[in-house]
């Protein structure tokens, strides 16, 4: 997979991005604008960088990843 630092976003990969992002907050029940939600954002972000361009590619990747897979929401 090649990273692509610079790759534009358009509306198709901003939605793959958004439909992983919200389903894995619905999933740890964290809001998307959290610093929890925006962390996840960022990484996946990432993830789509590295190539993991689909829905099904990026949720695989984010299984993959260590604090994506491993999140544990602390009490506050």
């Amino acid at each position: 997979m090649t990273f692509q630092l610079n790759r534009t976003f358009g509306s198709e990969e901003l939605k793959v991005i958004e439909a992983v992002l919200r389903d894995w907050c619905g999933k740890h029940k964290v809001e998307p604008t959290s610093a929890d939600g925006v962390l996840a954002g960022a990484v996946l972000v990432s993830l789509f960088q590295a190539g993991n361009v689909t829905v099904p590619a990026l949720e695989k990747a984010a299984t993959k990843h260590k604090w994506l897979s491993e999140f544990n929401r602390q009490p506050v």
